[in-house]
């Protein structure tokens, strides 16, 4: 049964000042005597406690308690558990829901009159001094107000990352402890003894891991700590002194011993039974223990690793969550977030089959892939895989330079696109009143004369003299862009380039979020045509997602929202969705690049048994092979190279199982996005496109 919470004698601060200072002299805690009682007492005592009293009165008595750090939890958009972040495992609950043992327990071990002093025991002091001079078992003085006090002190220093506030809690001097009760005093004036007492268990270590009774019932035992036996209890208490030291999985024997001496003062104190004590002292710890561990950061999301890691930089890179990178890193780790965030589990679990699949991790030949998903019309990111071990590369593929991408020397981000950019050419053409069924001479190779290209935003860039060959049918002679597209013919869309006005190319691109790292537009290089300027893969997904959603532009979004640990929401980055296209435009655009997955294309293999359309792409020398393509529902680029060897070709490599003597966008990422997309929207309506 617990105890009774009547107050005890009222103390004035002097007298408390003055118990302290006399166990402080006579422990030698203070450094005023040295064994066998050298120095006259009653003069340094005296002088001692005069002192220490106006010090006491000139110390500031507001003490503000802070919620403790919590665990920061991530979820898919279902709801499911992602993965959490911690500086400190610890869930903080309400007193109601620790278990009545675990209360008795803590206040037998810690602090047997804390329901009878007023924060500061000055009868514990003198307890406490003759056991340690008669030579007993060592006591401490300070109450569980104090320690709470202190623990709350050095969490506020660990949060702030100021150190001094750490020190000043946990230096040895008479300075500190008047100053640690004095905050005692002030908080049980604000304060019942039931919240002093849930502030407590919830802010102390109970193991070397884990903070709180909470998770440290869930770590030992694997339940909560409501549901708490006497026995657990008490072993989880005799845990606080030393939580190394007495941790019963690596220290059994002495954590039995400390466990059992709290069940003694819990019998002691009339907090159990001697029929529960017996009971309780017989139970072996082996049988206690259901040993959780608690896995934390991206590396332990699974197959959703490179998908967390952009959605830390996503925090970490936005003032909405504090005014520097490290606030926002201990709101992260110790803020308690919880984070819901656009991930479709059954479309990552998808994504990551198929990557396996044909591109294994560690059996590809130092091979790359991505496939990466976004939401027409939302933003929404749907899926992050990539084929690489978390601990060796933690660069995500997909993502641009701010979340986790490969940034290039010369300020460009991700790989070449190859032919997969040429539907910005397609758009740009379709803006400026051409259509799809103009015709062009796709014959090559052609050569081009300097000054060929309109480029008034960086003529020098026009000088030079370019050949440009198609990959087949050198001699295709005049067809309609429709026809280039759907053969990717690179002297076609040359020919259509050459009628449009470069930078505004590089300027539409990025209006639907194509730019180097710094958010500037691509070099207006007329080599744009054909891909050669590095693209993040999702940024490409969200272009064609662009054109499924009739010229709806949204900015890549990977959180849907994020309560704090009070449960208030908190403000997360915008998708920001405009209209950059005309819708007609982009609808054109949609239909035009169905072309390629019909019988002849370069995509002929892509279907899905639904409309789709896509590019697919290939770079020089077979370094980068693309698809990218889309249904209204989502949009999905799929790409294979080699992030570290950016100019390695593809071609001579045996790629999971596969030895590959050519490659292109046909050969592995077409069947890999088929494949993939057939189990995304498994389920989904067939839609047309448009669709809207």
């Amino acid at each position: 049964m617990a105890k009774s919470s009547a107050r005890g004698r009222s103390l004035a601060p002097p007298q408390v000042v003055s118990m302290l200072v006399v166990f402080l002299a006579l422990s030698g805690v203070g450094g005023v005597l040295s064994a066998g009682f050298a120095t006259p007492f009653v003069g340094v005592t005296a002088a001692l406690t005069k002192a220490s009293a106006e010090l006491f009165e000139e110390l500031p008595s507001d003490f503000n308690v802070q919620q403790p750090s919590q665990i920061s939890t991530l979820y898919a958009a279902d709801g499911q558990e992602i993965t959490q972040f911690y500086a400190e495992n610890r869930i903080v609950v309400p007193l109601s829901q620790i278990s009545v043992n675990m209360q008795n327990a803590i206040v037998a071990v810690e602090d047997q009159r804390f329901y009878q002093h007023q924060g500061v025991d000055p009868t514990g002091m003198v307890r406490a001094l003759v056991s340690n001079n008669a030579g007993g078992s060592r006591q401490g003085a300070s109450t569980l107000t104090q320690q709470y006090v202190r623990n709350t002190l050095i969490e506020t220093g660990l949060r702030n990352d100021d150190h001094k506030i750490i020190r000043d809690a946990t230096e040895s001097t008479v300075a500190r402890k008047l100053r640690e009760m004095k905050f005692a005093l002030s908080l049980e004036q604000k304060y019942s003894k039931q919240q002093i007492l849930e502030g407590y268990l919830n802010i102390a270590a109970f193991s070397p891991s884990t903070y709180g009774v909470e998770a440290s019932a869930r770590h030992y035992f694997s339940k909560s700590a409501s549901e708490l036996t006497v026995a657990e209890a008490a072993l989880m208490a005799g845990t606080t002194n030393a939580p190394s030291a007495y941790d019963p999985v690596t220290q059994p024997e002495l954590a039995k011993n400390r466990m059992d001496w709290v069940l003694s003062k819990m019998l002691e104190e009339k907090f159990i039974t001697q029929q529960q004590y017996d009971e309780a002292v017989a139970t072996p710890i082996e049988s206690m223990l259901n040993v959780s561990e608690t896995p934390a950061g991206c590396g332990a999301a699974g197959t959703a690793a490179y998908f967390c890691t952009y959605v830390v930089n996503e925090i970490l890179g936005s003032e909405n969550f504090g005014p520097d990178v490290a606030s926002r890193r201990q709101l992260l780790t110790r803020g308690g977030l919880k984070i819901t965030t656009t991930l479709d589990l059954k479309q990552q679990s998808a994504a990551d089959g198929v990557i396996q699949a044909n591109t294994p991790t560690g059996n590809s030949d130092d091979a790359n892939s991505t496939i990466a998903s976004i939401e027409p019309g939302t933003g929404k990111i749907r899926a992050i895989a990539q084929n690489t071990t978390y601990e060796d590369s933690q660069l995500v593929f997909a993502a641009d330079a701010k979340h986790g991408g490969v940034e290039l020397s010369d300020g460009t981000v991700g790989f070449q696109p190859g032919s997969t950019f040429k539907a910005l050419i397609l758009t740009e053409w379709l803006k400026n009143g051409h259509t799809a069924a103009q015709t062009v001479n796709a014959s090559g190779p052609r050569t081009y004369p300097p000054n060929t290209f309109n480029i008034p935003c960086a003529p020098q860039l026009a000088a030079g003299s370019w050949t440009v060959n198609n990959v087949a049918g050198t001699n295709a002679g005049n067809m309609t862009v429709r026809d280039a597209t759907k053969q990717s013919m690179n002297v076609g869309f040359t020919e259509m380039l050459k009628q449009l006005d470069v930078c505004e190319v590089t300027q539409f691109a990025a209006s639907i979020g194509v730019t180097k790292a710094d958010g500037s537009p691509l070099d207006p290089d007329p080599a744009l045509a054909l891909g050669a300027k590095p693209v993040p893969p999702l940024s490409m997904a969200n272009v064609y997602a662009t054109f499924a959603s009739g010229g709806k532009y949204c900015k890549p979004i990977a959180i849907e929202s994020i309560l704090d640990a009070s449960g208030t929401s908190m403000a997360v980055p915008s998708a920001d969705c405009t209209q950059a296209l005309e819708e007609k435009v982009a609808d054109q655009t949609a239909t035009t690049l169905q072309a390629t997955s019909e019988p002849g294309g370069t995509a002929k293999d892509a279907g899905i048994g639904r409309p789709i359309a896509g590019k697919t792409g290939t770079t020089d020398e077979a370094e980068n092979a693309w698809f990218v393509g889309f249904t209204p529902q989502l949009s999905t680029a799929v790409w294979i190279g080699d992030a570290k060897e950016s100019s390695r070709s593809l071609v001579g490599r045996t790629i999971g199982g596969r030895y590959f003597e050519r490659m292109y966008g046909s050969d592995l990422a077409v069947p890999m996005w088929r494949d993939y997309m057939s189990q995304a929207l498994a389920g989904e309506p067939t839609l047309p496109i448009p669709s809207h």
